[in-house]
C-alpha cells in the first residue's frame, strides 16, 4: 500500500497554533529573517519576515571557507517555498531535506524537530502559507565538506521513562526551541559535549558585542535559586528577574515572551530534572 501524501488543510486553529509555534516556541524567524543591531535590540528587519539570511560571521560557529544560509521561507514562488508541496515542507522540517533532495546543514535543527507531532508540523506549515510572499533570492549554503547529522548521534536531552505528563510537555518544547543547542558549550571541532548539556558557555559575537550562554540546570552556578516566577519573568521580560542584568539580544526573549505560562511552567519543571552543572 502507497503511504498516505502529507497534506496540511488550513483552519483557523491550524493558523493559530502554526504562529504560535513559529513564532513563540521555535523562533523560526530568528534564523529565518534579516537582522539589525537597533537601539541595543536585534531586530528583524521590517517586511522581510521568513525572507531568509546568510548568517553573519560570529554569529555561529562555522568551518574556514564556509556560507550559511537560511532560506527563504515566505510563499513566494521563485525564492521561497511557494512551489513546494506539503510533503516537501514536512520533509525540511523533520528529515532535514529540501526540495529536490538537497540535505540541509545542520544548523537547520531538524533532529529536534522529528519529535514534532503530525498535527504541530501541518499547523506550522499552515501559517508560513498565511505569510506575506517575499522576493528575496538567497545563494545556498557553501561548506568545505558534506556536515549532516546522523539522527542517531544526535544529543537528546535525557527524560525519565515514568515522567509526568508536564515534564513532557516540557521536554518536548525544549526540544522545539532548541535550548540545548545554544546552552551546551561547543568542542572545536563542532561537536557538543553531551556531558555539559545546558552547561551554558557557548560564545556569539555581533554587534552586540561578545554574549556568552548561561548555565540553565538546576545547580549553585545555573538556575538553582531561580523560583518558577523569577524564571517566567526572566524569559517574558529579557532581564535576570532580582538583578535588572539584562540578557544579550541574541536570546530570543522577544518570542519567548509570549508563551503560555503553562509552557513556561512546564519548561522549568523539566529543565529542573536535568543534571546539575557546576559551571558559570
Amino acid at each position: 500500500m502507497a503511504p498516505a501524501v502529507f497534506t496540511a488543510r488550513a483552519t483557523p486553529t491550524r493558523l493559530a497554533h502554526g504562529r504560535y509555534l513559529v513564532e513563540n516556541v521555535a523562533s523560526c524567524f530568528d534564523c529565518h529573517s534579516p537582522h539589525e543591531y537597533v537601539n541595543g535590540e536585534w531586530l528583524g528587519k521590517k517586511g522581510m519576515k521568513g525572507a531568509g539570511q546568510i548568517f553573519p560571521s560570529g554569529l555561529i560557529h562555522l568551518p574556514p571557507g564556509s556560507e550559511v544560509v537560511a532560506p527563504n521561507i515566505t510563499p513566494d514562488r521563485e525564492t521561497g517555498i511557494g512551489s513546494w508541496t506539503d510533503a516537501e515542507i514536512e520533509e525540511a522540517i523533520r528529515g532535514g531535506v529540501a526540495k529536490g533532495g538537497r540535505p540541509l546543514f545542520d544548523l537547520m535543527p531538524y533532529w529536534q524537530f522529528r519529535v514534532l507531532s503530525n498535527e504541530d508540523v501541518k499547523s506550522m506549515i499552515v501559517y508560513l502559507r498565511s505569510l506575506p510572499p517575499v522576493h528575496n533570492a538567497l545563494p545556498t549554503t557553501k561548506l568545505p565538506f558534506p556536515i549532516h547529522v546522523d539522527m542517531h548521534d544526535a544529543i537528546v536531552p535525557p527524560l525519565a521513562r515514568d515522567a509526568s505528563a508536564e515534564l513532557r510537555r516540557g521536554w518536548y518544547l525544549v526540544r522545539i526551541a532548541g535550548c540545548e543547542d545554544c546552552h551546551t558549550p561547543v568542542l572545536p571541532n563542532g561537536k557538543r559535549l553531551p556531558s555539559q548539556m545546558f552547561g551554558g558557555g557557548m560564545e556569539f559575537s555581533g554587534p552586540f558585542g561578545v554574549a556568552v550562554s548561561l548555565n540553565i540546570t538546576p545547580s549553585a552556578e545555573g538556575i538553582g535559586s531561580w523560583t518558577e516566577a523569577m524564571f517566567s519573568r526572566t524569559l517574558r521580560t529579557g532581564r535576570v528577574d532580582g538583578t535588572g542584568r539584562k540578557l544579550s539580544p541574541i536570546m530570543p526573549f522577544h518570542s519567548y515572551k509570549n508563551l503560555k505560562e503553562a509552557d513556561i511552567r512546564a519548561i522549568y519543571a523539566y529543565l529542573r530534572t536535568v543534571p546539575p552543572i557546576a559551571s558559570k
